[in-house]
């Protein structure tokens, strides 16, 4: 939906997180029709868990999505109705959006919270082969990503960012008009090197991580992990974290601009796709009791 989006959907670490975590993605109006294979299955791509760890993740699984459909769900519900609410605005501030998206962290850091107990005890039964299957996967990934994101040059690199946003964004708004592609591709190039620092920044975490499961036996794996995973921005060094301070507030400060640049037919298509996306999930609310917190 919004530059930022990609950053809160990489938040957490990539095991359980990640499947929860589509809660807060444009995908959404799929995921909460496919949790029982889509957790097992995002899972699934980073470690090949055996038949016991299988049998053991899966009860806890369910008390995760059982707790996010009764806790979380309602408020994705609120939030979504106060997201129609600014964009209906004339006029909606950076400031206002910059409020709006600190209660996403806020619901990503409940959900760190809540699986970090599963975290550590799955992590903590992995084996050496998994454990190395993990980082092979991981390194992957990330060469995958350097070769998509940083080794084309960094004008190359800007005007692939525009391009990117702006398709994530039609589906939101329909075609953007002149203006708005100008403000998309300033918001790009003010970006500058982000690619490269978001790059360093996950190698760095991931080294941490592939670092405490090498520990995974001692004592103070727990508090390694917790760390990871509920306090992701003590990984940050202070080029990054200034970084996605700027980031975050170009994010608020582009789509300030898109919703001003917006027409009468943008609006109501952008009104009319959150509305939706609010009924789709109002049909996804658990009948059980709620997990406690």
């Amino acid at each position: 939906m919004i530059p930022s989006w990609r950053v809160f959907c990489k938040t957490l670490p990539l095991l359980l997180g990640l499947g929860l975590l589509l809660s807060a993605c444009s995908r959404v109006e799929l995921i909460y029709r496919n949790l029982d294979w889509l957790l097992p299955w995002r899972l699934e791509h980073y470690l090949d868990l055996d038949r016991q760890q299988r049998a053991w993740l899966e009860p806890r699984l369910r008390a995760h999505l059982d707790w996010h459909c009764s806790r979380e769900l309602p408020r994705n519900l609120a939030w979504l109705q106060r997201s129609r609410e600014l964009v209906e605005q004339p006029q909606v501030s950076a400031a206002q959006l910059v409020e709006h998206l600190a209660e996403v962290d806020a619901a990503l850091q409940r959900i760190a919270v809540q699986v970090t107990p599963t975290a550590i005890d799955l992590l903590r039964s992995l084996g050496a082969e998994q454990v190395a299957e993990l980082e092979s996967v991981l390194r992957a990934d990330y060469h995958d990503d350097r070769r998509s994101f940083l080794d084309p040059p960094l004008a190359r690199q800007i005007d692939e960012r525009a391009a990117r946003l702006e398709r994530r964004l039609q589906p939101w708004f329909g075609r953007l008009n002149a203006a708005q592609r100008r403000h998309l591709a300033l918001w790009s190039q003010a970006l500058g090197e982000q690619n490269r620092l978001w790059l360093s920044n996950r190698l760095r975490w991931q080294s941490e991580l592939l670092a405490a499961l090498a520990a995974r036996d001692s004592a103070a794996f727990p508090a390694r992990l917790t760390r990871l995973l509920q306090a992701r921005e003590s990984f940050h060094d202070a080029e990054y974290r200034d970084a996605y301070s700027r980031a975050r507030q170009a994010a608020a400060e582009l789509l300030s601009q898109l919703l001003g640049s917006a027409d009468v037919r943008q609006r109501r298509r952008l009104s009319q796709r959150l509305a939706q996306l609010s009924r789709d999930l109002a049909e996804q609310l658990c009948a059980a009791s709620p997990a406690r917190a």
